[in-house]
């Protein structure tokens, strides 16, 4: 069964709402992304994202240029059609969560000179410490093979797209 219009909106207005609490972007952005993740066509141009989302132009060009900076959204062209077109670029949200990945590596190199610091210091006081470091080398150590997994299974299950 095909989903209606009204749920494909409250579905990119739940997407915005994420966004904007737990990421901080704008709340058009997330709409954006809602709408990108479940339109059909998977291709939408400018024009149609203001149509269906109510946004003005401005807002729709602003959110897609930084998601596009962002490597999460895509700009393609639909052969026959001289319009730019705009979808979700699968690989960039991978690429995403390596570039936060990249983040762990910045934040333990500050715990590090952390740990330096209280090298002498009281067990319980560098158990604090300690305990946030360990989350990000577990990170940095476990979500990369992780990730690849995720990417063979995309292959082994038709491909990238």
């Amino acid at each position: 069964m095909a989903i209606t219009h009204d749920e494909a909106l409250r579905f990119a207005e739940d997407v915005a709402q994420y966004f904007e609490q737990d990421a901080g972007l704008p709340r058009i952005t997330g709409r954006v992304i809602g709408w990108l993740l479940i339109c059909d066509p998977s291709e939408q141009t400018a024009g149609q994202l203001v149509e269906t989302l109510g946004a003005s132009k401005a807002s729709i060009s602003t959110s897609t240029r930084q998601l596009m900076q962002a490597g999460l959204v895509e700009k393609v062209s639909v052969p026959g059609d001289r319009r730019t077109f705009y979808r979700i670029n699968d690989e960039g949200w991978v690429a995403s969560v390596f570039e936060r990945l990249a983040a762990v590596t910045n934040i333990l190199k500050v715990l590090d000179k952390g740990s330096e610091l209280l090298a002498d210091d009281a067990p319980a006081r560098r158990a604090r410490l300690e305990n946030v470091a360990g989350l990000y080398r577990w990170m940095q150590r476990e979500l990369p093979p992780l990730l690849a997994r995720h990417r063979e299974q995309r292959l082994h299950d038709g491909g990238e797209k």
